[in-house]
């Protein structure tokens, strides 16, 4: 009837990983729905804007989704374990670590993790943004082979509502998309572009699909066309650079002149000092930084060995490291 989660989808859904885990793939899901089952429980209509009012929803609404997914896997035998994670859980490297090493272990127990952002205690700070963001950070974290991204549209549509099969990489799809979300999520089709994207990079293909489609997990992991299927880097970038390019923030912009952008572009060089012209932004050594040419673009972004007040002090020092090629990424 009125209700905003449709329950049907997510038993479902559950009956669908049952068959594939019971064909031995490991599954790991991340679901939404915590902000509307609050607003179900607390008979509210429209999203409220203000930040605690939203954390207040999620504190009521993430257990009934954890007893939601619970009663669907249960009639399978199937167990699930709850994973809350906020992007501090993401960006520092020890709880990265940590993250990955739990959800294993569930996975080892042949338990379903159920992972969500932990809204109740969002800010802007600390949010990874969406879930179709966490579910790209989770599939890198895992060591993923797919991301399945479900929706309540077909697939990413062309401009005569027709489903788009394949997005290449040098494709531009967000020039379809329209910008306008739910009233009840933070997603849309334009953040699961950006996340099919960040997944694209580590070597992992993606699926945008519709999740109310019958068979929609089975049939995808079958080899049927399914919605839309985004390429993938052969080669994907490493987990630590990946985890470096997509997971933290960047607090800062280091500006360098045309030779140090071309050494670290095309040499395979780190970023010295004695490239630099200017910082902008206040950070601390070990932050992440974008690196910017002298037309003021990005080319590039790593991890600053120095904070922003130290630089000035380094520019135009030989054998001074800024930002060591490990730690660094070219666009």
């Amino acid at each position: 009837g009125s209700l905003r989660i449709d329950r049907n989808t997510i038993f479902e859904l559950a009956a669908q990983v049952n068959q594939v885990v019971r064909n031995g793939l490991d599954v790991a899901v991340v679901s939404s729905g915590a902000v509307a089952l609050g607003m179900e429980e607390l008979e509210i209509n429209e999203r409220p804007q203000q930040m605690a009012q939203v954390q207040a929803l999620a504190a009521a609404g993430q257990g009934m989704l954890m007893q939601l997914w619970r009663e669907a896997f249960d009639r399978h035998s199937l167990r699930v374990g709850q994973v809350l994670l906020t992007h501090s859980d993401l960006a520092d490297r020890q709880r990265f670590l940590n993250v990955r090493a739990t959800l294993d272990s569930l996975l080892a127990f042949s338990v379903i993790p159920i992972i969500n952002e932990n809204d109740t205690v969002m800010t802007d700070e600390i949010t990874v943004g969406d879930n179709d963001n966490l579910a790209a950070q989770v599939t890198k974290l895992v060591g993923g082979d797919l991301l399945i991204l479900l929706s309540n549209v077909d697939g990413l549509l062309d401009s005569q509502d027709q489903v788009v099969s394949f997005v290449g990489l040098d494709d531009q799809p967000e020039n379809l998309v329209d910008r306008s979300t739910s009233t009840h999520g933070r997603g849309g089709m334009a953040s699961k572009i950006e996340a099919a994207r960040t997944v694209g990079q580590g070597g992992i293909s993606v699926v945008v699909a519709n999740g109310k489609r019958p068979n929609v997990v089975t049939d995808i992991l079958a080899g049927r066309s399914v919605g839309t299927r985004f390429d993938h880097k052969k080669q994907g970038l490493p987990s630590r650079k990946h985890w470096i390019a997509y997971t933290l923030k960047p607090k800062g912009e280091i500006h360098v002149d045309a030779g140090a952008a071309n050494a670290v572009q095309n040499e395979g060089a780190s970023l010295l000092s004695i490239g630099i012209v200017r910082v902008e932004g206040k950070f601390s050594a070990g932050d992440l930084v974008r690196i910017i040419d002298p037309k003021g673009q990005e080319f590039g972004r790593g991890l600053s060995r120095h904070s922003s007040d130290q630089i000035p002090e380094t520019v135009g020092q030989r054998g001074s490291t800024t930002v060591h090629r490990d730690d660094l990424i070219v666009n």
